[in-house]
């Protein structure tokens, strides 16, 4: 929700449909004669305003943002801790993309790396592409601006599969949003894909197109 939440408030202004796509991929792994599924990674993808290279290396530090002024506190997505707290409340790794002006940025946090002290601030961001394989999953075209946040290494997600972590984010996310999903400036696609030996298959049909409001 608070990666939704960012994706709206910067839509807002700038799109008059602001598409936000929760992707999940399933890691099947065999043990023995047995198969062993779990998440494996949860992608947010948006095609808000996207942030420029400074704005980028904020958004990833605690406690800081881009709406902390009283002023500039008038929707959600206000308290600057969005984005970095909430992604380490569920994974070790979170990587972002995000693009405007012609123009791609990528940093990341590792916990890992934080605890070895191997990283020490927020990296500076970067000009890098979004990787093809991430661009393929999207099923818009990505657009001149937007963003693209990528969690791996979970370690505290509460459930183990897409299918039931998107189930219950679907319930969440259709009450939350609803007047956004009615007034019809705001869709949310949910999807969950299989990784079997590095092939991609989308077996959760259920949750392979958008959803309404709750």
């Amino acid at each position: 929700a608070e990666l939704i939440d960012n994706s709206i408030q910067a839509g807002l202004g700038i799109n008059t449909l602001t598409e936000v796509e929760v992707i999940c991929i399933d890691k099947i792994e065999h043990v023995g004669d047995r198969k062993r599924q779990s998440i494996n990674q949860i992608a947010v993808y948006d095609n808000a305003a996207g942030m420029d290279k400074e704005s980028l290396r904020v958004a990833l530090q605690f406690g800081n943002g881009s709406n902390l002024s009283r002023d500039k506190q008038t929707s959600i997505g206000k308290f600057g801790m969005g984005l970095p707290n909430a992604s380490i409340s569920q994974c070790c790794r979170v990587d972002v993309w995000s693009w405007r002006d012609g123009k791609c940025f990528y940093t990341y946090l590792d916990i890992g790396d934080i605890k070895s002290g191997e990283l020490r601030q927020v990296p500076d961001p970067v000009e890098k592409s979004i990787p093809e394989n991430w661009k393929s999953l999207i099923r818009k075209k990505v657009g001149a601006h937007g963003t693209l946040v990528v969690w791996s290494q979970l370690d505290r997600v509460r459930w183990k599969r897409g299918v039931t972590f998107l189930r219950n984010t679907e319930f969440i996310v259709g009450r939350a949003y609803r007047y956004f999903l009615e007034q019809k400036n705001t869709r949310i696609r949910l999807v969950s894909f299989e990784d079997e030996n590095g092939k991609l298959k989308n077996k959760a049909n259920t949750f392979s197109d958008y959803i309404s409001c709750a």
